[in-house]
Protein backbone atom coordinates (compact mmCIF):
# COMPACT_ATOMS: atom_id res chain seq x y z
CA UNK A 1 0.00 0.00 0.00
CA UNK A 2 1.10 3.29 -0.93
CA UNK A 3 -0.91 6.79 1.19
CA UNK A 4 -0.42 9.58 -0.36
CA UNK A 5 -0.99 12.39 2.71
CA UNK A 6 -1.51 15.61 1.42
CA UNK A 7 -4.40 18.89 1.67
CA UNK A 8 -7.13 17.24 -0.16
CA UNK A 9 -9.43 20.28 -0.03
CA UNK A 10 -11.42 20.47 -3.49
CA UNK A 11 -12.08 24.25 -2.44
CA UNK A 12 -8.82 24.81 -3.06
CA UNK A 13 -7.55 24.43 -6.96
CA UNK A 14 -3.39 24.20 -5.81
CA UNK A 15 -3.94 21.65 -2.69
CA UNK A 16 -6.66 19.54 -4.75
CA UNK A 17 -3.82 19.10 -7.80
CA UNK A 18 -0.83 18.82 -6.19
CA UNK A 19 -0.75 15.29 -5.45
CA UNK A 20 1.88 13.00 -7.14
CA UNK A 21 -0.44 10.05 -7.05
CA UNK A 22 -2.05 12.00 -10.15
CA UNK A 23 0.59 11.68 -12.18
CA UNK A 24 2.46 8.82 -11.71
CA UNK A 25 1.74 5.05 -11.45
CA UNK A 26 3.43 3.93 -8.00
CA UNK A 27 1.44 0.58 -7.43
CA UNK A 28 -2.01 0.66 -5.34
CA UNK A 29 -2.25 3.78 -4.24
CA UNK A 30 -4.67 5.26 -1.50
CA UNK A 31 -5.14 9.36 -1.07
CA UNK A 32 -6.04 10.82 2.74
CA UNK A 33 -5.92 14.04 4.41
CA UNK A 34 -3.73 15.80 6.38
CA UNK A 35 -6.14 16.96 8.78
CA UNK A 36 -7.81 13.65 9.55
CA UNK A 37 -4.31 12.75 11.14
CA UNK A 38 -4.68 9.51 10.19
CA UNK A 39 -3.37 6.45 11.38
CA UNK A 40 -1.63 4.01 8.82
CA UNK A 41 -1.26 0.43 8.72
CA UNK A 42 2.18 -1.87 9.41
CA UNK A 43 4.54 -1.75 6.31
CA UNK A 44 2.78 1.03 4.65
CA UNK A 45 4.77 3.76 2.38
CA UNK A 46 4.07 6.77 3.20
CA UNK A 47 4.05 9.84 0.39
CA UNK A 48 3.31 13.26 2.01
CA UNK A 49 2.64 16.45 -0.50
CA UNK A 50 2.68 18.25 -2.23
CA UNK A 51 1.56 21.46 -1.12
CA UNK A 52 3.18 24.20 1.33
CA UNK A 53 2.56 21.60 4.25
CA UNK A 54 5.34 23.10 6.50
CA UNK A 55 3.40 25.67 8.39
CA UNK A 56 2.45 26.16 12.10
CA UNK A 57 -0.83 24.86 10.82
CA UNK A 58 0.08 21.05 10.07
CA UNK A 59 3.03 20.91 12.12
CA UNK A 60 1.58 19.04 14.64
CA UNK A 61 0.28 16.08 11.76
CA UNK A 62 3.59 15.71 10.57
CA UNK A 63 4.90 15.44 13.89
CA UNK A 64 2.66 12.90 14.58
CA UNK A 65 2.75 11.01 11.14
CA UNK A 66 6.80 11.11 12.12
CA UNK A 67 6.19 9.17 15.64
CA UNK A 68 4.59 6.43 12.95
CA UNK A 69 7.87 6.02 11.57
CA UNK A 70 9.08 2.79 13.19
CA UNK A 71 5.92 0.59 11.75
CA UNK A 72 6.26 1.90 8.41
CA UNK A 73 8.16 1.19 5.50
CA UNK A 74 9.05 4.46 3.46
CA UNK A 75 8.23 7.68 4.54
CA UNK A 76 8.43 10.21 1.50
CA UNK A 77 8.13 13.89 1.37
CA UNK A 78 7.35 15.31 -2.59
CA UNK A 79 7.20 18.71 -3.72
CA UNK A 80 6.16 19.64 -0.46
CA UNK A 81 7.40 23.76 0.55
CA UNK A 82 7.34 25.75 3.08
CA UNK A 83 4.69 28.27 4.55
CA UNK A 84 5.77 29.47 7.79
CA UNK A 85 5.73 33.69 7.22
CA UNK A 86 2.04 34.65 6.43
CA UNK A 87 0.19 37.97 6.94
CA UNK A 88 -3.78 36.73 6.03
CA UNK A 89 -4.95 40.14 6.52
CA UNK A 90 -2.73 41.13 3.41
CA UNK A 91 0.12 42.34 4.84
CA UNK A 92 3.51 41.89 3.39
CA UNK A 93 5.77 39.44 4.72
CA UNK A 94 9.71 38.94 4.53
CA UNK A 95 11.34 35.36 3.78
CA UNK A 96 11.60 32.93 6.30
CA UNK A 97 15.26 32.51 7.01
CA UNK A 98 14.96 30.50 10.32
CA UNK A 99 16.20 26.40 9.69
CA UNK A 100 13.81 23.92 8.13
CA UNK A 101 11.86 22.27 10.74
CA UNK A 102 14.02 19.15 12.08
CA UNK A 103 11.20 16.78 11.58
CA UNK A 104 12.19 16.15 8.00
CA UNK A 105 15.16 14.58 8.73
CA UNK A 106 13.18 11.55 10.02
CA UNK A 107 12.27 11.48 6.36
CA UNK A 108 13.57 8.75 3.86
CA UNK A 109 13.67 10.89 1.19
CA UNK A 110 12.47 14.31 0.86
CA UNK A 111 11.72 16.46 -2.65
CA UNK A 112 11.33 20.12 -1.69
CA UNK A 113 9.36 22.35 -4.32
CA UNK A 114 11.32 25.21 -2.44
CA UNK A 115 14.82 26.26 -4.13
CA UNK A 116 18.02 26.49 -2.96
CA UNK A 117 17.19 24.68 0.45
CA UNK A 118 19.42 21.56 1.53
CA UNK A 119 17.01 19.35 0.46
CA UNK A 120 16.73 18.52 -3.61
CA UNK A 121 14.32 20.56 -5.76
CA UNK A 122 10.97 18.59 -6.58
CA UNK A 123 8.81 21.46 -7.70
CA UNK A 124 5.17 20.30 -7.48
CA UNK A 125 3.97 17.80 -9.19
CA UNK A 126 0.85 19.27 -10.61
CA UNK A 127 3.41 20.47 -13.63
CA UNK A 128 2.71 17.29 -15.23
CA UNK A 129 -1.19 17.73 -15.42
CA UNK A 130 -1.19 17.98 -19.40
CA UNK A 131 -3.39 21.03 -19.27
CA UNK A 132 -0.07 22.80 -19.73
CA UNK A 133 0.63 21.31 -23.22
CA UNK A 134 -2.42 23.33 -24.56
CA UNK A 135 -1.61 26.82 -26.11
CA UNK A 136 -3.34 29.75 -24.43
CA UNK A 137 -4.43 32.95 -26.17
CA UNK A 138 -3.27 36.13 -24.64
CA UNK A 139 -6.00 38.48 -23.81
CA UNK A 140 -5.72 40.95 -21.27
CA UNK A 141 -2.11 42.92 -20.81
CA UNK A 142 -2.77 41.89 -16.87
CA UNK A 143 -4.86 39.69 -14.91
CA UNK A 144 -4.68 39.55 -11.07
CA UNK A 145 -4.85 35.39 -9.44
CA UNK A 146 -5.17 36.06 -5.39
CA UNK A 147 -5.47 33.71 -3.14
CA UNK A 148 -9.17 33.03 -2.06
CA UNK A 149 -8.75 34.59 2.02
CA UNK A 150 -6.19 37.38 0.77
CA UNK A 151 -7.52 39.92 -1.55
CA UNK A 152 -4.97 42.04 -3.73
CA UNK A 153 -5.45 45.43 -3.04
CA UNK A 154 -5.04 46.56 -7.05
CA UNK A 155 -8.09 47.69 -9.34
CA UNK A 156 -8.61 47.30 -12.53
CA UNK A 157 -7.72 44.19 -14.51
CA UNK A 158 -9.52 40.95 -14.51
CA UNK A 159 -9.12 38.89 -11.57
CA UNK A 160 -9.92 35.54 -10.03
CA UNK A 161 -9.04 33.42 -6.96
CA UNK A 162 -7.53 30.11 -6.10
CA UNK A 163 -11.64 28.84 -4.89
CA UNK A 164 -12.98 25.48 -6.15
CA UNK A 165 -10.74 22.79 -8.28
CA UNK A 166 -11.06 22.99 -11.79
CA UNK A 167 -7.73 23.56 -13.15
CA UNK A 168 -8.62 23.69 -16.82
CA UNK A 169 -10.46 27.35 -15.76
CA UNK A 170 -7.63 28.26 -13.53
CA UNK A 171 -5.28 28.04 -16.57
CA UNK A 172 -7.37 29.43 -19.29
CA UNK A 173 -7.52 31.95 -17.07
CA UNK A 174 -4.06 32.69 -16.00
CA UNK A 175 -3.00 32.06 -19.95
CA UNK A 176 -5.39 34.94 -21.07
CA UNK A 177 -2.91 37.36 -19.18
CA UNK A 178 0.75 38.59 -20.77
CA UNK A 179 1.36 39.79 -16.81
CA UNK A 180 0.04 37.86 -13.90
CA UNK A 181 0.18 39.56 -10.88
CA UNK A 182 -0.54 36.87 -8.04
CA UNK A 183 -0.14 36.31 -3.99
CA UNK A 184 -0.78 32.87 -4.69
CA UNK A 185 1.82 30.16 -5.11
CA UNK A 186 -0.12 27.64 -7.39
CA UNK A 187 -0.67 31.14 -9.53
CA UNK A 188 3.00 32.13 -9.80
CA UNK A 189 3.74 28.61 -10.42
CA UNK A 190 1.58 27.91 -13.05
CA UNK A 191 1.52 31.27 -14.87
CA UNK A 192 5.25 30.69 -14.90
CA UNK A 193 4.88 26.92 -16.29
CA UNK A 194 2.42 28.53 -18.83
CA UNK A 195 4.91 31.23 -20.43
CA UNK A 196 3.80 34.15 -18.28
CA UNK A 197 5.56 36.83 -16.87
CA UNK A 198 4.78 36.92 -13.12
CA UNK A 199 4.64 40.03 -10.06
CA UNK A 200 4.25 38.34 -7.05
CA UNK A 201 3.06 40.27 -4.08
CA UNK A 202 4.93 38.29 -0.77
CA UNK A 203 1.69 37.77 1.60
CA UNK A 204 3.07 34.10 1.75
CA UNK A 205 6.92 33.42 2.38
CA UNK A 206 6.67 30.59 0.43
CA UNK A 207 6.65 33.08 -2.96
CA UNK A 208 10.36 33.93 -2.37
CA UNK A 209 10.89 30.00 -2.98
CA UNK A 210 10.12 29.46 -6.54
CA UNK A 211 13.27 28.40 -8.54
CA UNK A 212 12.00 30.37 -11.51
CA UNK A 213 11.50 33.79 -9.57
CA UNK A 214 8.93 36.15 -10.27
CA UNK A 215 9.61 39.76 -9.14
CA UNK A 216 8.31 40.62 -5.84
CA UNK A 217 6.49 43.89 -5.50
CA UNK A 218 4.73 46.01 -3.37
CA UNK A 219 0.45 45.97 -4.52
CA UNK A 220 1.22 49.86 -5.01
CA UNK A 221 4.68 49.17 -6.77
CA UNK A 222 3.69 46.35 -9.20
CA UNK A 223 3.41 48.79 -12.42
CA UNK A 224 7.18 49.99 -12.17
CA UNK A 225 8.32 46.63 -11.45
CA UNK A 226 6.13 44.98 -14.18
CA UNK A 227 9.19 45.65 -17.32
CA UNK A 228 11.60 43.22 -14.79
CA UNK A 229 9.34 40.23 -14.73
CA UNK A 230 10.95 37.55 -16.64
CA UNK A 231 9.90 34.58 -19.10
CA UNK A 232 11.39 31.09 -18.28
CA UNK A 233 10.68 29.25 -21.31
CA UNK A 234 12.59 26.30 -19.79
CA UNK A 235 10.56 26.01 -16.62
CA UNK A 236 8.28 23.33 -17.72
CA UNK A 237 10.75 20.92 -19.21
CA UNK A 238 13.01 21.37 -16.01
CA UNK A 239 9.90 21.21 -13.66
CA UNK A 240 8.96 17.74 -15.19
CA UNK A 241 12.45 16.74 -15.71
CA UNK A 242 12.96 17.19 -11.77
CA UNK A 243 9.61 14.76 -10.85
CA UNK A 244 10.58 11.69 -13.20
CA UNK A 245 13.90 11.73 -11.45
CA UNK A 246 12.17 11.88 -8.18
CA UNK A 247 9.99 9.34 -8.89
CA UNK A 248 12.29 7.07 -9.73
CA UNK A 249 13.96 7.59 -6.52
CA UNK A 250 10.84 6.90 -5.16
CA UNK A 251 10.46 4.10 -7.05
CA UNK A 252 13.69 2.07 -4.75
CA UNK A 253 11.53 2.40 -1.86
CA UNK A 254 8.31 1.03 -2.45
CA UNK A 255 8.75 -1.31 -5.16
Amino acid sequence: MIAHIFRADATNVGDWHCAPKLYFDLGDQSALDILDNPALPFGSNVIVGGGGLIARTFAPMIEALVQQRPKLRSLVAWGVGESLNVDRLGGLVAPWSAPLPGYLEQFDLVGMRDYGTQYPWVPCASCMHDLFDRPYEIEHPVVIYEHKRIPIAISGPPRRNNAGSDLAAVLAFLGSGDLVITNSYHGAYWATLLGRRVVAIPNMSKLYRLKHAPVIARPDQWLRYAPSAKIYPEALDECRAANRAFHARVREFVD
